[in-house]
């Protein structure tokens, strides 16, 4: 459970304090290093707390053959039987359940195992992304834990199809592109887009009248720093990366192909650190279709000599009005690729709002992975989808604010390794949760990913290469998708990829 201290401002807004907010300069802290735990402060349980339950569960599920459901149910409580459970069971298309059902579980001794077979209806498993959800729940109480609470539960990956096979052609649909100095705009029925020369970047996207781009589509490296990041110094052994999203250049903007249905253009970029040495580069191919759809193919290539890369993807500001999210992926709780177990695979809503992670120090936070698509709308008229393309999957995080703003000036945490030098350096000051102000905004990172938070421990060891950025080359795509918030429209085009 964190340890903290509720404070107030000055404008009555509640915070939660940690070392170094309280006593002397010269008085020893090691920051925030008692702020953590699976707990908030406050009682409220952080997403870890999910991902302890589950990898901590007693009983194990073994898939025999999915197509019969055909399970080995494996009990690992010392002393405890299973009967009197019950195994809730629901079989997912593309996150919806189609077929649900309940086992009551006869006797299976502790360290004993049985199988059984749910018996769902036979499935050609064709043309959608199947999953399997398993849950043991208690119908009556036991303790002091409730009626129903769970006490184990699984998922099952079946099958997935391409989630790419949508025909763009439209009906009398044409393009138009006009280039000029300052960009290269190619307008459609209902929409325009524009790159800009100077940048390359997608800098504008307007559909049925309504601009949805407030900031460009812009590559990024970097991520606000965990806990365990600075416990292992990553903002000072990745700092190139952190130093290439201020140093790009563009080295070419070509418009490749051109025709009444489509619209091809490609923008290289590298990326340099503060001392003029390269980092990487970066190759963005955009297909603009008549409908409006925007395909993207990323290529990126890790320069000689140089750090694992926190992450890979692409950030975008939208209007502010989009803030209601849907998506299919891992959730509903914030996920990542170390710590994702509890996070099953589902079709989940949500306000923007409510991906932010209120850590009482402020960090990265709120990220959902493998990610099949995301739609933002505005409730009312219009939407973004964004979809993985072909049996690629992605990963995103959304909020009201910019990435900078979880980022705290200098490492904040002064600990007996830093030396004595650390103190005199006015930049470090504690940042609280009534710093982060959410603004009028969508910031949007679509990517192909980060590195997974780490947590061997908080005071050195990095993130297992298994969970790390280590490939010198990376290649991942998606789609950009606005679309007419008409009634049924998000599923009708969820259908129309299929």
């Amino acid at each position: 459970m964190g340890q903290g201290l509720l404070e107030h401002d000055e404008a009555g807004t509640p915070y939660w304090t940690y070392g170094g907010d309280y006593g002397p300069a010269n008085v020893r802290s090691s920051g925030n290093f008692n702020f953590n735990g699976i707990v908030f402060s406050d009682r409220s349980v952080q997403p870890a707390y999910w991902e302890v339950k589950r990898v901590y569960q007693h009983v194990d599920f073994q898939a025999d053959d999915l197509d019969t459901g055909a399970l080995t149910i494996v009990n690992k409580y010392g002393f405890m039987s299973l009967r009197g459970f019950e195994l809730h069971w629901e079989l997912m298309k593309d996150g919806i359940a189609i077929e649900t059902g309940v086992r009551d579980l006869l006797e299976i001794v502790p360290d004993g195992s049985r199988s059984i077979e749910l018996g769902y209806s036979p499935t050609r498993w064709v043309g959608f992304t199947y999953h399997l959800n398993l849950r043991l729940i208690s119908p009556e109480a036991r303790g002091i834990l409730p009626a129903g609470h769970v006490y184990a539960e699984e998922q099952f990956f079946i099958l997935s199809s391409s989630a790419m096979d949508g025909d763009h052609r439209a009906e009398n649909g044409s393009l138009t592109t006009e280039e000029s100095e300052q960009a290269i705009t190619i307008t459609g029925e209902n929409f325009s887009s524009r790159f800009d020369r100077d940048t390359g970047l997608l800098s504008s996207l307007i559909f049925e009248g309504e601009e949805l781009l407030l900031r460009p589509l812009t590559p990024n490296f970097w991520r606000a720093p965990t806990d365990n990041d600075f416990g292992n110094y990553m903002p000072d052994w990745a700092q190139a990366w952190e130093q290439a999203g201020r140093n790009r250049k563009l080295d070419s903007l070509r418009l490749i192909l051109k025709s009444a249905d489509r619209v091809e253009i490609e923008a290289a970029y590298a990326f340099y650190d503060d001392h003029g040495g390269a980092v990487a580069e970066w190759r963005s191919k955009f297909t603009v279709w008549s409908t409006g759809d925007i395909d993207i193919e990323n290529f990126f290539e890790k320069g000689l000599d140089l750090p694992i890369v926190p992450r890979i993807g692409m950030n975008l500001e939208l209007p502010k009005r989009l803030n209601q999210t849907e998506w299919f992926g891992r959730g509903p709780f914030e996920n990542y690729s170390d710590r994702k177990l509890a996070a099953k695979v589902g079709r989940y809503r949500m306000p923007v709002s409510d991906h932010y992670v209120p850590y009482h120090r402020p960090q990265e936070n709120g990220y959902k992975t493998d990610v099949r698509w995301l739609s933002l709308t505005d409730g009312r008229k219009t939407g973004l989808l964004i979809e993985a393309h072909d049996y690629e999957l992605i990963a995103f995080s959304v909020h009201h604010n910019r990435q900078e703003d979880f980022i705290p000036p200098v490492k904040i945490a002064i600990t007996s390794e830093d030396g004595p030098s650390a103190r005199k350096n006015d930049e470090r000051v504690n940042v609280h949760v009534n710093d982060i102000v959410p603004g009028d905004f969508v910031s949007l990172n679509i990517d192909y990913g980060q590195m997974g938070v780490g947590g061997d421990d908080s005071w050195g060891k990095k993130t297992l290469m298994k969970y790390s950025l280590t490939e010198n080359q990376y290649h991942y795509g998606f789609r950009l998708r606005p679309f007419s918030l008409s009634e049924g429209r998000l599923d009708e085009l969820l259908g129309a990829v299929k």
